[in-house]
């Protein structure tokens, strides 16, 4: 396979996982939230099963399969009932920008564990990336506590998932670059998800077979693929494709993810809104920038050299 092919087949993957803040909301609002996240997740592990098989347990640290399978379980959990439990359209998408504070909480956790050194820019991408949010929260450019303090009121259990996702994530990410070792126990990572939502699914009693239109089963199918499918395709990009591109281009998931929450759910977003999801993204790219800079240096003494040349 090709670099360049690969390269898009992992930016295909997000694509894929921008769309299912819409869909997953979808999926909630037909069957219910516990039952549309159950089977979505279910799906998604078969289809994952399928495409990357069961491991080789013997080539995996245990410690990353037992740690490594409990964060993964929490994040998709907080993120997933984040969505689902959210009251409208807007809300959901507003609740999954918190949850995109997780690229520069990442970085923040790379660096309390002496994975990266420190750097002021990262201080910085996180200001700004949380500044965002408040934008977002606040519904115009004028901080506001009370209409911060509303809005979180208005649904608390949504935005504190989203935001205990961001930083589950953040710490999977450190213990992933630490106890890996280059392994990849996806498809046992979402087996994870699915039996922990069956579970929760059978205590709570909340279990019923669910009356689905043609309409509804065809969103959980396509929530379920572009879940599994996410995964893997980023799987490849990942291994046989431009990395630094695709670091990149996953920064800017916030805005695409929001772009197509409106079309699929219908609903408009004001311009404090696209703003707020403009600063966390910046913040993100800060943050990533603070700890890539050998990596974008030569591309700006290229260019200082051209302008020289011209």
């Amino acid at each position: 396979m090709s670099k360049n092919l690969a390269t898009l087949i992992g930016l295909s993957a997000i694509l894929m996982w921008a769309s299912l803040v819409g869909l997953m909301k979808q999926v909630s609002a037909a069957i219910g939230p516990e039952l549309g996240v159950t089977f979505i997740y279910s799906l998604s592990a078969l289809l994952l099963l399928a495409i990357f098989k069961v491991p080789d347990f013997k080539q995996i640290s245990k410690k990353y399969l037992i740690f490594g399978t409990i964060l993964f379980v929490a994040y998709e959990v907080c993120f997933s009932f984040a969505i689902a439990y959210s009251q409208t359209a807007r809300q959901a998408i507003e609740i999954s920008i918190v949850n995109y504070l997780w690229p520069s909480l990442t970085v923040l956790a790379f660096v309390i564990f002496k994975e990266l050194k420190f750097n002021f820019l990262i201080i910085l991408g996180l200001l700004i990336s949380i500044s965002g949010i408040i934008f977002i929260q606040t519904g115009s450019g004028d901080f506001s506590l009370n209409s911060l303090v509303d809005n979180f009121h208005s649904n608390p259990l949504s935005y504190i998932l989203a935001f205990a996702g961001a930083i589950i994530w953040a710490f999977y990410c450190v213990l992933t670059k630490k106890l890996s070792n280059g392994q990849n126990p996806i498809s046992i990572f979402f087996v994870g998800v699915a039996l922990t939502l069956w579970f929760k699914l059978l205590v709570s009693g909340h279990f019923a077979i669910p009356s689905m239109d043609i309409p509804a089963l065809l969103t959980l199918l396509v929530a379920s693929a572009a879940m599994g499918f996410g995964y893997a395709a980023w799987n490849i990009g990942i291994i046989h494709g431009n990395i630094t591109v695709l670091v990149v281009a996953s920064y800017f998931t916030p805005i695409i993810s929001s772009i197509l929450a409106i079309f699929v759910l219908q609903t408009q977003l004001s311009m404090s809104f696209w703003q707020g999801t403009a600063m966390v993204t910046a913040g993100s790219f800060i943050c990533w920038v603070s700890t890539n800079w050998s990596v974008i240096q030569p591309f700006f003494k290229k260019l200082r050299k051209d302008q020289k040349a011209l």
